[in-house]
């Protein structure tokens, strides 16, 4: 069995380059808290640069839910709507409402800035949780060393924490399923509880509903139903207004010049709007939603083609998918792909997903294009073609294009699983 073999860690090489490139990650990862409060590495990141500043924003959504919660508002109305605004920097809330109603309100005991205070430093206390279960997982030190090394040296993680994101959140509940099911072999309650947890909190992880399926995690789909349910619609009675707002979250196209939008639709535009200018956006959407549908499709076939899946690849396959077929993809959601890199790394030793891992968490050309200068993001903002194309087309292929090779190796595990099943018959 797979989990065994990730157990047993054993690596063909040993030497010291591994302890010392943890040495390297780990004062890359020391310099990128340093920075978190100086600011040095901002002009790295588009959400540092371009928005101007707006360190904690997505935090202070959370924050200002709470409180509109407990002024009795909708959670999701806007400072366009008169309500008491209490955070520094504003952006609307856009999940359900369970997490302003609880973790929002519970934040609310404290200032803003010593909440956002704190919520980094949960932040940072999940990533290292996900280190100390790797260490559990993997008993061989060295390579433990380059599995540490993964999570600590992480670009997309800095603007997890410059933004107060929720992503690691949601990477943490991941990996904990993950780790869990390869500890018992099994999915089992606490499996089914991650996972409803992580559902309530981001909801993309909702996409996992056919591998559940598959599994026959009945109690578990049965569970989130009513939770959703009992959480959700007496909410939505009271604030209908709501539902449109978090309805906003599943549109099915990208259909305009985002610099910060990092995900395969967005490419997918950018290449479209230069090899066919002419072309309408209604043609353009309708390759992107035959795009959506063709790799959920995909999915689906191989979750249900399986007889024997290998549920932590089936769980990287579709988180991997939402990279896919989401219309706004950040450069810290990227957070969320770094369990799947991390395990499969662990169990395959797979040059590969280490070269992938790499590309994934390296700094995008941002900076190196020259963007961060003040004149040339000031140029680029709002939305707006980036000349020289080329530029742009890198820029917006560099996190996708990784993420599509890797769809691509998990599918390809799976096919491989499937056809060896067919052949034992």
């Amino acid at each position: 069995m797979e989990s065994q073999h990730c157990q047993s860690g054993v690596l063909p090489t040993r030497g010291p380059l591994p302890r010392i490139l943890l040495v390297g990650a780990v004062i890359f990862h020391l310099t990128m808290l340093v920075s978190w409060r100086l600011g040095f590495l901002n002009p790295f990141f588009f959400d540092a640069t371009v928005t101007h500043g707006a360190r904690g924003w997505d935090f202070f959504a959370l924050y200002q839910a709470g409180h509109n919660f407990l002024q009795g508002d909708s959670v999701y109305q806007s400072d366009g709507d008169k309500i008491d605004v209490v955070v520094p920097r504003y952006t609307p809330f856009r999940y359900l409402p369970v997490s302003a109603y609880t973790v929002g309100v519970a934040l609310n005991l404290l200032s803003p800035l010593n909440a956002f205070r704190l919520w980094v430093a949960c932040t940072e206390g999940l990533l290292l949780l996900c280190v100390y279960l790797t260490w559990r997982l993997v008993p061989d030190r060295d390579h433990f060393a380059r599995l540490a090394a993964m999570w600590l040296c992480f670009t997309p993680f800095y603007l997890e924490l410059y933004l107060g994101q929720f992503s690691m959140v949601q990477a943490a509940l991941l990996f904990t399923m993950m780790f869990v099911y390869l500890r018992r072999s099994r999915p089992g309650t606490a499996f089914d509880a991650l996972w409803i947890g992580s559902v309530l909190w981001k909801q993309n992880t909702g996409l996992f509903v056919p591998l559940m399926l598959r599994l026959h995690r009945f109690r578990a789909l049965i569970c989130l139903g009513i939770l959703v349910a009992l959480t959700a619609i007496p909410y939505f009675v009271l604030f209908p207004a709501g539902i449109a707002a978090f309805m906003s979250n599943f549109r099915a196209a990208a259909i305009t010049y985002q610099l910060g939008n990092l995900g395969w639709l967005q490419l997918i535009f950018e290449v479209l709007t230069v090899l066919a200018p002419g072309w309408s956006p209604e043609r353009i959407v309708l390759i992107q939603r035959v795009f959506i549908l063709l790799c959920i499709a995909l999915s689906l076939a191989l979750t249900f083609l399986d007889r024997k899946p290998d549920v932590v690849v089936h769980l990287g396959l579709w988180m991997t998918t939402y990279f896919l077929v989401f219309h706004q993809i950040w450069e810290h959601h990227y957070v969320m792909l770094l369990p799947v890199l991390v395990i499969l790394y662990a169990r395959t030793h797979s040059r590969l997903i280490l070269a992938l891992s790499a590309l994934i968490a390296f700094f995008t050309p941002f900076f190196f294009l020259g963007w961060s200068r003040p004149v040339a993001a000031g140029l680029m903002l709002p939305w707006t073609p980036v000349r020289p194309t080329w530029a742009g087309l890198l820029y917006h292929a560099s996190k996708p294009l990784p993420t599509l090779i890797l769809y691509g190796y998990l599918v390809q595990r799976i096919v491989r699983q499937v056809r060896v099943a067919k052949s034992s018959q």
